[in-house]
């Protein structure tokens, strides 16, 4: 390959570039330990964090308030950067795993969860968040045999969109190679992704099929968003999911991964919520309020690198996560749950 040398605005997606690329080359899921020796290593992420660590700073302040001191909260970052980059080092080997050497990097607790989803015939919802490790459970699922497909963001945004917001989505050789390597990357995985420009009939026939379908409830794809209150904010959230567990009976499985210090991720299946012929809106309340808020609250580690990317792309997002920093007053066109 022609390694010319990076433009000095194009050094920031070289060095992904030189992570996902040569980096990726080099490591064998076969052989755990090596990448584990890798770990150590976060510290020089968080140095690098520049912008992007004072915006989870301040995101952190802003769903908790004044729940953690100074200290409290610097300890908070440190651990979801040491979080994020164990999460990426291990999102190297994703599509050379198979049935065993995932169980390497993460275990699986409350399947039988799933399993009972799926025992009535209608298909699972699996509902996760942009939370942790959120590309290891899609491995673990399909290779266990699971027919599994992913809702997601994959791919540039419109052109209209990239030509508007020339330096906030990065358009250059080491970007774009970048981004078809993590996607040929997922590819690899005995899993199907669907997004936004696929018919939504796609996913109906999924679970008509009693399949598995993966929808990250703060994911950002979409043109439907309803404003309700999640950590202490107004967000503006998917109603998709719901709407499709009202309308096709499938059981939502609320599904999240936590990182120790030391051994694999743990992913866990919760009690699935059944739709019961109930409004898609008391679905989704249940959902965010009883099951994705509490989990978050109690790993909010987990959950920085996400808040911080959120807030980053709020100049260019017409619907932003949290209204609080948006742009301009347009998300006021957006319903709120209960109107």
């Amino acid at each position: 390959m022609d390694l010319a040398i990076p433009r000095p605005n194009e050094l920031r997606d070289f060095a992904r570039w030189l992570f996902w690329s040569p980096l990726r080359d080099q490591l064998d899921p076969r052989k755990p330990q090596r990448l584990r020796a890798l770990y150590r290593l976060w510290p020089g992420v968080l140095v690098t964090g520049g912008q992007q660590r004072e915006r989870m700073k301040d995101e952190y302040r802003r769903c908790f308030g004044d729940q953690y001191s100074t200290e409290a909260l610097d300890a908070l970052v440190k651990d979801s950067y040491r979080i994020a980059f164990r999460t990426h080092l291990e999102e190297l080997v994703l599509g050379r795993l198979d049935e065993k050497t995932v169980f390497d990097f993460l275990q699986l607790e409350g399947r039988e969860n799933l399993d009972a989803a799926l025992e009535r015939g209608k298909g699972a919802l699996i509902m996760s968040a942009h939370a942790g490790s959120f590309m290891l459970p899609i491995a673990a699922i399909s290779l266990l045999g699971y027919p599994y497909t992913q809702y997601a963001a994959r791919g540039l945004p419109p052109q209209e969109v990239l030509d508007a917001n020339p330096d906030a989505i990065p358009q250059n050789r080491w970007a774009n190679e970048t981004r078809a390597i993590r996607e040929a990357n997922e590819d690899a995985l005995p899993a199907n992704y669907l997004t936004l420009h696929t018919s939504a009939r796609a996913l109906y026939r999924r679970l008509a099929n009693n399949e598995t379908v993966g929808i990250a409830f703060d994911g950002r794809v979409g043109n439907k968003w309803v404003r309700m209150p999640y950590l202490g904010r107004e967000a503006l959230l998917n109603p998709g999911p719901y709407r499709l567990a009202s309308k096709t009976g499938a059981a939502l499985v609320p599904t999240f991964t936590h990182t120790p210090s030391d051994g694999p991720g743990v992913c866990t299946f919760g009690e699935p919520i059944y739709p019961e012929d109930r409004p898609w809106q008391e679905i989704m309340r249940e959902f965010v309020h009883e099951r994705a808020e509490p989990w978050i609250k109690s790993h909010p580690e987990e959950y920085g690198v996400w808040l911080a990317h959120c807030r980053g792309r709020a100049k260019v997002d017409d619907h932003p996560f949290f209204v609080d920093y948006a742009k301009d007053d347009g998300w006021k066109a957006f319903p709120k749950l209960d109107d």
